[in-house]
């Protein structure tokens, strides 16, 4: 067609747009061209022909410029052209004009595909920052409720501990004017296994413990106290290794630790002399807690069904431990159960 080359020299209104826009005939005759289509095409304008801007030589475009002809709806597709300046891939939108003149007149949008790599680009990195901004306001949902709940646990911890004080000076006041050995015996036994449930607890309420409690500081005061309560404290000596224990582990430690210390105090220091030793360190994969003295041994009586030594063994099997005996020169009480796995960060 003759008459394209020169009318590609008006735009009809679409240099307002910065994408590549041609009106071309049924046919694929060039009739218009905007500015940005003049400046990627050039020269290859001239021929006023629509298959010589193509990249390849597919005749798909025919059938694509025929069926957009048809509509006044864009009608998408994705071809290659070639500019004065090299190739590129556009994705096309085509229809027929609304103009009411005789000959049928298709306007065709060149969009870069690249432009549109980045446009969906733009898209998934809004809806990451919209799940971002929900996980966000999801986790201060979840940590201010956590919060709310470390707060009732301590004041629960805070009032269990309260109560065994209160146990304890309830006890106390029952011993007034009861001196028979029977009950003194009772009330003694009683008041150190309170105690040492009441210092596992006082371990629990620190700031930064809720179910981990760390050994050194709760078996240290426990073997402290039960050996000043049975007036055996001088002949006290400890090595407590660094370690932790859940909550409920750490109670039956605490009351196994306050029996056999109490035992090894009655049993094993004739005459007020000799020594307790008391360890608790790693074994391999299990925790081994041992209370040794230097006395006569424990008599057979002592193990009778009265006999603290039954509480130890049950709280042993809670922790999935055993308690072994030695005997020979003094006494010797092991408690070993497996050590706690800590989890994965």
């Amino acid at each position: 067609m003759t008459g394209g080359v020169q009318k590609c020299e008006t735009a009809h209104g679409f240099d307002f747009l910065d994408d590549p826009v041609i009106v071309v005939t049924n046919d694929g005759d060039i009739l218009e061209a905007n500015a940005a289509a003049k400046v990627f095409f050039g020269s290859r304008l001239r021929t006023g022909k629509l298959n010589a801007l193509m990249a390849d030589a597919s005749e798909a475009w025919a059938s694509y410029v025929r069926l957009a002809s048809r509509s006044t709806a864009p009608r998408p597709g994705q071809f290659s052209f070639q500019g004065d300046n090299g190739g590129a891939p556009f994705r096309t939108q085509a229809a027929r004009s609304r103009q009411g003149n005789a000959q049928v007149q298709v306007i065709l949008r060149l969009v870069p595909s690249v432009s549109d790599r980045f446009a969906m680009l733009d898209r998934r990195v809004k809806a990451l920052d919209t799940q971002l901004l929900e996980r966000l306001q999801e986790n201060f949902a979840l940590k201010e409720a956590l919060g709310h709940n470390l707060t009732l646990l301590r004041e629960l911890q805070h009032r269990v501990k309260n109560n065994i004080q209160i146990m304890l000076s309830l006890i106390k006041m029952a011993a007034l004017g009861r001196e028979t050995p029977e009950v003194a015996a009772v009330i003694h036994a009683s008041r150190g296994r309170l105690q040492a449930m009441a210092t596992v607890q006082e371990a629990l309420y620190q700031p930064d413990t809720v179910e981990i409690v760390p050994v050194r500081a709760f078996l240290t005061t426990v073997v402290r106290t039960a050996a000043r309560a049975n007036g055996a404290l001088d002949a006290l000596q400890m090595s407590i290794a660094d370690a932790e224990l859940t909550s409920d582990k750490a109670h039956c430690l605490a009351l196994i630790a306050n029996e056999l210390i109490s035992n090894a105090a009655q049993h094993g220091l004739p005459d007020g002399q000799g020594t307790i030793a008391v360890t608790f360190a790693q074994d391999g994969e299990n925790y081994l807690f041992e209370v040794e003295d230097a006395g006569p041994g424990m008599p057979v009586e002592a193990e009778s069904s009265t006999s603290g030594l039954v509480l130890v063994r049950g709280l042993c099997r809670q922790i999935g431990g055993r308690l072994e005996m030695g005997g020979g020169k003094g006494t010797r009480c092991a408690v070993r159960f497996r050590a706690a796995k800590r989890k994965p960060a």
